[in-house]
């Protein structure tokens, strides 16, 4: 268990802003190419994942400010933090609710099963999301196995945060690629924005 796990968490956004960037960019790309798709829940997915992750550390944050102290000497993220997330519970079970494949493929079956496609998207949002964590976590990625299996993480080789493990150039690396999508997406939705607009403004023109 690396004791600083939850340095990066208390950004909050935790490569979240990152998943959503490139699940509308795949959404974008399917919708133009005809597929139809429930656009926010594929967004909504993309996200949620990372949503009780961020309650549960902001109440830790909150826990440890106002009510009991620290072991004298520990820093507020680590070995408590991390018993937290590496074995309560609790946060296991919270954080694997739209984490875990299995739990993601069962969200899809019922999705099927009741024809309510909106699950269906919500579970490949969530399943793009994990599936890119699983190969950008070192050793605090998502539960593969859960429920099944409490404990198995899969050891990726680089961290999207770690600095051990190639953490500081990929940062940049997102960086760059969040910059490069949002403008992507901003200028598809200004020439959308402006495509709508022209024939009101032709018909406009026309009447006067």
């Amino acid at each position: 268990m690396l004791a600083t796990t939850a340095a990066v968490t208390l950004v909050i956004v935790m490569m979240t802003q990152s998943h959503l960037l490139i699940t509308g960019l795949l959404g974008h790309r399917l919708r133009r190419s005809g597929r139809r798709l429930r656009f926010g829940a594929f967004l909504l997915g993309s996200v949620l994942p990372d949503v009780p992750l961020i309650l549960l550390t902001l109440g830790y944050v909150a826990w440890h400010r106002w009510g009991p102290a620290l072991p004298a000497g520990e820093r507020l993220f680590g070995a408590s933090y991390d018993a937290l997330y590496f074995g309560n519970p609790l946060w296991l079970l919270a954080t694997s609710l739209f984490h875990a494949p299995l739990l993601i493929a069962a969200l899809a079956w019922g999705g099927r099963r009741w024809r309510r496609p909106s699950l269906v998207w919500l579970a490949a949002g969530c399943g793009l999301h994990t599936l890119l964590d699983v190969f950008t976590h070192h050793d605090d990625g998502p539960l593969l196995l859960f429920p099944l299996d409490w404990h198995y993480r899969f050891r990726a080789p680089i961290s999207y945060w770690h600095p051990q493990y190639g953490g500081a150039l990929f940062s940049r690396l997102e960086l760059l690629l969040d910059l490069a999508i949002a403008t992507y997406l901003l200028a598809v939705a200004w020439v959308a924005r402006r495509r709508r607009r022209a024939p009101a403004a032709a018909g406009t023109d026309g009447a006067g």
